[in-house]
């Protein structure tokens, strides 16, 4: 879980990883006249709208201070879809520097993610603060953007993402009743150098009535319905990574483990009903719903009047979505299209307008649509459970398709599990045709500079005698740069043998691709061998989606707008998806691998009982915070450390192992003092230094003990201030070291390393 917080972190929009909840009733897009000193409105979007940005960012400046010379403003609008109700993403920065904070907020204009970066702050290297003394940082953080949450928040855990992240994430859950609401949470990420928050998340539902804590069915009589209703099952699994053992083998290890025969089973606790799924189609229309009235997030002063006024950037921006084409006119681009394969029961959709900046220096605006079928399937009385989506994008700017693919009808009968013969009307050739024709509508420049490449077959319409007929036709067609064929620009394409529509179609090209001589280059079969030979494969946990739907606006002859239709809820479910976690590929054997060639063990804070809040422990707790420590319950601070020790805490904060010094005959040997002096030059990249001679002095009283290969070392190591003398002013270079001083020496050696007084 860490790395999937530091790997969204990383994405200055990655917001679709945070969803917004919100369930309350959704109308239509209306333009609600703004007028200085009035409150903004409240309410739920279907679109962007130029109130509803100048309202989003009212509501986050309300919340969020943001500095004034983060004069460029940019935003994203993304519309109500399966996985997520629509939200706004905001972000300001200083167009002279690359600092900027990014605010994303939900219909209702409560804030889900927050994010801020400034290259003035120091924030990677050696904590300065201990965990517990920046929680109340993160407690009021958390109060401020999200006030409707305080008293139902209850404090979980802290852990710290790595040094070269810094941050600590403090993690926190709803409580309801006394009981634990695990889906609705929050974190903040707080900087352990600088004390400040870079980044917070808020996954909360504010529109529903939570059960009371009432139970008609006790522990033990839903533990007897689950065992009445599941099995556990004895099975092999493997280590993926294998051990490797003190030389360097590895060894693969198959172990038993027990696992469930269903993936997902509860018990209503006031019922006594068994869930063996988390994803259903409920018609509210027949249902009903038990919402609350929305909360709004409108933070507005005494008089009612808001606080904040919009930038010239903010407004400029708000008039630059005036030049775009509406949400309407993109789905009448696809849905308009005599040539695409549209499904007669596509009668909802989803409309997310995205920003790209290109390579190229411009920027383009992007309608995202989806198409789907909004029936309810019922598995018991329906004979045909086949339900019809599609997906295209469309230049938000000209109204050009850019990319479309939709699902094809599936002619296999499942009642009487036998395949439905069809006629196929239209052959390769036919297709190719009328491919090419819709190319040259849309793409007519880049089809011109293109080559036919390759045709194959696309889905399997039916079988006839176990042998497959293939009911549609894929092509694809190459860019050409003198004579050259460059297959990662291509145009691609599906077409329909029923119908003679085309259901899949695709265009990449980058105009701003500067083009080289290709000799030494690997093919592309080679590198798509060493990346599927490497991909990770495994279970995980997803969102499920709970969609609720009004069928009385779902059957109308013309399309209804999602939003308006449609709520969903958010949980999560266990699959199989494909995940590279380690760093790095060998590009030799293709094996995958981390940083050092071992399984990826995801990091835990130490704690000592031998260890107390004094200042004289202070850096022990530090690098405990920091999860670098020593196995065990015990520190032991006196214990004398070892070269392999030494080495392995300086690996685990970010260093490289220091080979030179470690083998298997030297790691258990105890360090010295100007060993250790030795090992800290060596990583400051000053060993060739050290080893001059003759221009070395140390005054010690001591000096004549320090051996001549350490003299240089001993001697740059005092001056930088990395291992202090004795009150006698003696080194004692033979003299061995204490884990305790230990890590004083290595908090003195990251704070000179860091520095920048080598550069």
């Amino acid at each position: 879980m860490k790395k999937l917080l530091a790997l969204v972190l990383s994405g200055v929009l990655l917001a679709s990883s945070v969803p917004a909840y919100s369930f309350a009733a959704v109308n239509a897009a209306v333009e609600p006249t703004i007028v200085k000193g009035e409150p903004y409105p409240a309410g739920s979007q279907t679109e962007p709208t130029t109130a509803g940005l100048e309202s989003a960012i009212y509501a986050v400046k309300e919340k969020i201070t943001i500095p004034k010379d983060y004069t460029q403003f940019n935003y994203y609008f993304y519309d109500a879809s399966t996985y997520s109700d629509a939200y706004w993403s905001l972000s300001w920065s200083n167009p002279d520097t690359s600092a900027y904070i990014q605010v994303n907020c939900d219909s209702k204009y409560h804030i889900t993610y927050f994010y801020q970066y400034d290259y003035k702050n120091k924030t990677t290297g050696v904590s300065k603060y201990l965990k517990s003394e920046l929680k109340a940082t993160a407690d009021e953080f958390v109060k401020k953007i999200a006030p409707e949450t305080a008293n139902k928040l209850e404090f979980l855990d802290a852990s710290y993402e790595g040094v070269y992240s810094g941050n600590y994430v403090y993690n926190y859950e709803r409580r309801n009743n006394g009981i634990s609401f695990p889906e609705n949470t929050a974190s903040v990420w707080v900087n352990a150098i600088s004390g400040k928050v870079t980044a917070a998340s808020v996954n909360w539902l504010y529109d529903v009535t939570v059960p009371s804590s009432k139970t008609s069915i006790t522990k033990d009589e839903a533990i007897k319905l689950i065992k009445e209703n599941m099995k556990m099952k004895l099975v092999y699994r493997s280590n993926y990574y294998g051990i490797y053992d003190k030389t360097g083998n590895r060894t693969s290890k198959a172990f038993l483990v027990y696992e469930p025969t269903l993936s997902y089973i509860s018990i209503d606790a006031k019922t006594g009903k068994v869930y063996l799924t988390k994803s259903q189609w409920v018609d509210t229309l027949a249902y009903g719903t038990t919402n609350e009235k929305a909360d709004t997030a409108n933070s507005t002063a005494s008089d009612g009047s808001t606080t904040q006024t919009l930038t010239e950037e903010e407004t400029a921006k708000i008039e630059e979505l005036k030049k775009l084409i509406t949400k309407e006119k993109a789905i009448d681009a696809v849905t308009g299209n005599s040539y695409l394969y549209l499904d007669k029961n596509l009668k909802s959709y989803t409309a997310t307008l995205s920003k790209n900046d290109n390579s190229n220096g411009k920027t383009s605006y992007i309608w995202n649509i989806t198409l789907s079928d909004p029936r309810a399937i019922d598995y018991e009385k329906d004979t045909d459970t086949y339900r019809a989506y599609a997906y295209a994008t469309v230049d938000a700017q000209t109204g050009k398709i850019l990319s479309f693919n939709a699902s094809t009808k599936s002619y296999y009968d499942e009642k009487n599990n036998t395949w439905k013969s069809v006629k196929i009307p239209y052959n390769k050739e036919e297709s190719k045709t009328i491919l090419e024709k819709f190319l040259k509508s849309q793409v007519k420049d880049r089809f011109s500079n293109s080559i036919f490449a390759t045709e194959s077959d696309g889905y399997v319409a039916y079988y006839k005698n176990d042998v497959p007929v293939y009911g549609g036709y894929s092509y694809q067609y190459n860019r050409v740069n003198e004579g050259v064929e460059y297959p990662y620009n291509n145009i691609t394409g599906s077409v329909d043998g029923v119908t003679g529509k085309i259901y899949s179609y695709s265009c990449y090209w980058d105009d701003s691709v500067v083009f080289e001589s290709t000799q030494g280059a690997i093919s592309a079969d080679k590198a798509m061998d060493y990346y599927l030979a490497n991909d990770d494969f495994g279970l995980k946990y997803e969102i499920n989606v709970i969609n609720q739907y009004d069928s009385s606006l779902t059957t109308k002859d013309s399309y209804s707008d999602y939003a308006n239709s449609y709520k969903v809820n958010y949980e999560i479910r266990l699959v199989y998806n494909s995940d590279m976690s380690p760093a790095y590929i060998s590009p030799f054997t293709g094996e995958q691998l981390n940083y050092n060639g071992e399984i990826y063990q995801e990091t835990k804070p130490y704690t000592y009982s031998d260890i107390t809040a004094t200042p004289e422990n202070r850096n022990i707790l530090l690098l405990a915070d920091m999860n670098v420590g020593f196995e065990g319950d015990k520190f032991l601070p006196d214990q004398t450390i070892t070269i392999g020790e030494l080495n392995g805490l300086l690996q685990d904060i970010g260093y490289s192992y220091d080979t030179s010094t470690v083998n298997d005959s030297r790691k258990d040997i105890l360090l010295t003092r100007e060993e250790l002096a030795k090992m800290f030059i060596a990583q400051l990249g000053l060993e060739k230094i050290s080893k001059l001679s003759g221009i070395y002095t140390t005054g010690y009283a001591d000096e004549k003990n320090i051996g001549d290969d350490y003299l240089g070392a001993v001697a740059l190591a005092k001056g930088l201030g990395l291992i202090p003398a004795d009150a006698d002013n003696k080194f004692n270079p033979k003299g061995t070291i204490t884990r305790a001083d230990a890590v004083d020496y290595i908090f003195n050696f990251i704070s000179t390393s860091q520095s920048g007084v080598l550069y």
